[in-house]
């Protein structure tokens, strides 16, 4: 699996070099800076904006959610329904297409309608209620169920970036996307460790109750913060 990993991204390299054209006209363009060229100076860049500043902190606890999420599915559905490798496999094929209908098909038709507000609110209350549901799903065959709805939540995420975009000047967009890219590495250094530790305390012995599911439940919080923190600041984005 690593070797074709890393296969895949070497053709994606070999892809954005050759063939994708570039889309940054030269009247946009910056210097280059060592102040900038890290997460953190990018972020402390970027804080001037209030709407950047408020919609990356929603992405970073929403993000958190999601690697909770992904790095205990495996142990908790082998854990709690007792899924193989097979069984495993198929779940996260499944989650892939989900996901490929909804931010590759939907989000296009569903974002115009809605707009960018509506769909981010819309997109992180399914998030939360998805996580919670598979926290407390019974049986096996009920994820697929929840899934079907939980990949909704994936509406999220492009109407965020949509928001993020139109508050920054057309000179500092990639320094937009690479600042939100390195709120999404952190949360992948953040969120394995925090859900992972949860998961493994609370079907052990010294939990003073089993609960399988509290990976998710933290996953539901934290999406649910994420949409308070958007909420709140929709009030700083002109109408």
């Amino acid at each position: 699996p690593f070797v074709v990993a890393a296969t895949l991204a070497l053709a994606n390299a070999l892809y954005g070099l050759f063939v994708v054209p570039e889309s940054l006209k030269p009247e946009n363009r910056r210097d280059f800076s060592w102040a900038r060229a890290n997460p953190i100076g990018t972020m402390v860049t970027l804080s001037k904006y209030p709407v950047v500043f408020g919609l990356g902190l929603a992405l970073f606890l929403a993000g958190v959610a999601q690697r909770c999420l992904e790095s205990t599915w495996v142990l908790y559905t082998e854990h709690r329904y007792h899924w193989d490798v097979r069984a495993t496999g198929i779940s996260l094929g499944v989650v892939g297409i989900a996901a490929a209908i909804v931010q590759g098909g939907l989000v296009r038709r569903i974002l115009p309608k809605l707009g960018e507000r509506k769909t981010l609110t819309l997109g992180m209350s399914i998030a939360a209620l998805g996580f919670f549901g598979y926290g407390i799903a019974p049986w096996g065959w009920l994820i697929y169920v929840i899934l079907a709805f939980a990949s909704f939540g994936g509406l999220g995420m492009p109407a965020a970036q949509g928001l993020l975009s139109k508050s920054v000047p057309a000179n500092e967009q990639g320094m937009l996307q690479g600042g939100v890219a390195s709120l999404n590495s952190i949360t992948a250094i953040v969120g394995p460790p925090l859900a992972t530790n949860l998961f493994g305390y609370f079907i052990s012995s010294k939990a003073p109750f089993q609960l399988p599911g509290a990976a998710m439940f933290l996953a539901s919080l934290l999406a649910l913060s994420a949409l308070l923190v958007a909420r709140s600041t929709f009030k700083r984005i002109p109408a």
